[in-house]
């Protein structure tokens, strides 16, 4: 699955305008607050460039956000009024989790009936659907955490956005690549 040329052009059009906005080539920045700003502005543009509809987007940047030593690299990039809104949904991100995990608690008691009950075909011979039904779950929760924002979304609302995700950071993989050839050819042809 390809990444559409739309998303492309806006992307590397973001990448490249907040590279300049991270001051990458001042000379007083050292190779790890060089690299960190990289991949604060590579996942700053992507995310701005696939829109505030993806919640892995939000979350993303929520994310960067709640580090304080992002805070003036993230204002430089995205503005003060766009960073003021991603820090305040961080918070709220925060509050929906907990309302998650309140509402998870009332449903563990009703689950705890359904695993006896699964117990029960395990022990007449439905131990293969149980032992499947564990390891898709499993890896669910392994998404849930690689993607972000993952926590709150469940069945295939998840797997659309990891798809997404996915798309999107194989997008960004490539567009990486491309502007390390063309800053290496130009290296060489000024070396040259």
């Amino acid at each position: 699955m390809h990444a559409p040329r739309k998303f492309k052009k806006a992307f590397m059009e973001r990448l490249l305008l907040s590279l300049q906005v991270a001051g990458l080539t001042s000379k007083s920045m050292g190779l790890r607050e060089r690299r960190d700003a990289i991949r604060l502005s590579s996942d700053v543009a992507m995310a701005s460039a696939r829109g505030r509809a993806a919640p892995w987007a939000r979350a993303l940047v929520a994310r960067h956000a709640a580090e304080r030593r992002n805070e003036p690299l993230l204002r430089r990039i995205m503005g003060g009024d766009v960073y003021e809104r991603a820090v305040s949904s961080a918070g709220a991100a925060v509050a929906r989790s907990r309302r998650i995990v309140r509402r998870s608690q009332r449903v563990a008691c009703s689950s705890r009936r359904k695993r006896r009950s699964l117990a029960m075909a395990a022990a007449s011979g439905g131990g293969c659907a149980l032992a499947a039904r564990r390891m898709v779950k499993g890896r669910l929760r392994l998404l849930r955490r690689l993607v972000p924002g993952g926590e709150a979304l469940r069945g295939f609302s998840l797997l659309s956005e990891t798809l997404d995700y996915v798309v999107c950071l194989k997008t960004q993989v490539e567009l990486m690549h491309s502007l390390c050839k063309g800053s290496q050819q130009k290296l060489h042809l000024q070396l040259g």
